[in-house]
């Protein structure tokens, strides 16, 4: 659909929808829309809408309409994965580890939404999760071990409000990582406070860390699953090579953001 609409020479449209229906439209504008696709403004309809956070505007069909017509232009970086099998763009998230059950868990709680709606996948996808083992590089930086959460992001939150990154933004020209290795589910659970107010980074069991490129490898016999955006990937891999595209992806906010 988005490379259909940049292919029409549109300069601007409406993504109604959250994270992962804004993943979508945006590889196809990426796609299809040459070095100047379409500004895209967000009506956000989703459960995280953790990409809308850093548009900064109202949720309202007339904060929507305000933004269409008095906002301006702010060029987004974008992230792009590589792995044997193909390669993604994504917008806010790539993620390994624990986010990956908790995508698999979430649909048995479908009432709940947002934050509260991960945080009860999280805590049921906890009492049976295996940490995979994972070698991330990093310039000369190297993270070897089992990962609880290994997520790169392009904005400061995930899952409806984890501020895994607070300090994170879209158009600086680096993605970020935030790296929780394996540990036993007490600390985890006494963390989880810290992430959500974006005080973790002080904890000697997280590394953080702001980047242009990365490489995350499986250190086990088993590919990794992992996560774009929302949505599982389309297969697992043994190596995925990460890079920022600086201000790729042209997003319309409020004048005063």
């Amino acid at each position: 659909m988005g490379r259909a609409v940049a292919e029409r020479g549109t300069r601007q449209l409406i993504v109604v929808g959250g994270d992962g229906t804004i993943h979508e439209v945006a590889t196809g504008l990426l796609e299809g829309g040459g070095d100047d696709p379409p500004a895209m403004a967000v009506f956000p309809v989703g459960t995280g809408n953790d990409f809308y956070r850093m548009v900064g505007a109202g949720k309202s069909a007339e904060d929507v309409v305000a933004v269409l017509q008095g906002g301006r232009v702010v060029r987004f970086d974008v992230g792009r994965v590589e792995w044997p099998g193909g390669q993604r763009v994504f917008v806010n998230l790539l993620g390994v580890g624990i986010d990956v059950e908790v995508l698999r868990r979430r649909a048995g709680f479908t009432r709940l939404g947002g934050l509260s709606q991960y945080l009860a996948a999280l805590i049921t996808a906890l009492a049976r999760f295996r940490p995979p083992g994972v070698e991330i590089e990093v310039g000369d930086q190297r993270i070897s071990g089992r990962t609880t959460l290994s997520a790169i992001t392009v904005g400061p939150s995930i899952g409806g409000g984890f501020m895994v990154s607070p300090d994170a933004s879209p158009s600086d020209g680096h993605l970020d990582l935030c790296h929780f290795p394996s540990m036993g589910l007490f600390k985890i659970m006494g963390l989880i406070p810290r992430v959500i107010r974006g005080t973790h980074g002080s904890s000697r069991d997280v590394t953080t860390c702001r980047l242009q490129e990365a490489v995350i490898r499986s250190t086990g016999e088993d590919p990794l699953w992992f996560e774009l955006d929302g949505e599982l990937a389309p297969e697992p891999a043994h190596e995925l090579r990460i890079r920022v595209l600086p201000q790729a992806l042209p997003v319309l906010v409020p004048s005063h953001a």
